[in-house]
């Protein structure tokens, strides 16, 4: 459910996946088991449940990266800044001492801004991203899918995600996704639809996005036909 985005019918069953823990009276044996539930919470607007649910997991995973990033989550989108930075201190210090390229950081701090609804300060951070590492696919992947879904600036992430091909021609069921859907809101709607059918076809495992993208692109394309 939560890889489909449906996180309203996830959070039943990461909870049902606590209480078994909880009746044998042991933690989970990953942090995950907290931090996709939480997520999922916060994705359905329950932040009271989110934010009882990390006492908990902070006991069981103490110091834990994955927490401090999702516990930031919830503060910047609380708009407590003052908190969220708190836990972004900690979160940075962490990778840090585990030895995390900057740009890895920045990658993820972007993500988190993103997730978070800042998107003005999520763009900073995959700038610094790729102007740390300019000759990654994934960086500029990164940037570019920034620039696209969010409709900042859907010329230059096309021709970020064209450099990003040149680089990484095998991920092109991956990263052409992005070009796809760039295409598509610029209203080139049958350009969109041969790339997003690629896609699906030289897919690796299911991803849900170039599903949800190829079914836009279907309609848009049926609408055009029909008018």
């Amino acid at each position: 459910y939560s890889s489909m985005f449906q996180y309203d019918k996830a959070v039943p069953e990461f909870e049902k996946a606590l209480e078994i823990y909880n009746k044998f009276d042991c933690k989970p044996w990953w942090v995950y088991n907290y931090t996709a539930l939480s997520y999922a919470y916060n994705k359905t607007g329950q932040f009271k449940k989110e934010k009882k649910l990390y006492k908990k997991a902070d006991k069981d995973f103490p110091n834990d990266p994955l927490l401090f990033y999702m516990e930031a989550m919830l503060e910047l989108t609380e708009r407590d800044t003052i908190a969220a930075n708190k836990y972004i201190k900690k979160y940075i210090s962490i990778r840090k001492d585990n030895s995390w390229s900057e740009a890895a950081i920045a990658y993820n701090l972007g993500a988190l801004f993103a997730e978070a609804g800042n998107p003005d300060k999520a763009e900073e951070y995959f700038r610094h991203e790729l102007l740390l590492e300019p000759n990654d696919a994934y960086r500029i992947y990164h940037l570019a899918w920034h620039l696209i879904d969010n409709d900042r600036n859907i010329n230059e992430g096309l021709e970020l995600i064209d450099k990003a091909l040149k680089l990484r021609p095998d991920l092109k069921w991956y990263l052409a996704d992005c070009k796809g859907w760039g295409l598509y809101k610029q209203g080139k709607y049958e350009d969109a639809l041969k790339i997003l059918e690629e896609c699906w076809d030289l897919r690796l495992y299911y991803r849900h996005l170039i599903y949800l993208h190829l079914h836009e692109a279907k309609k848009a394309v049926a609408g055009q036909k029909n008018n």
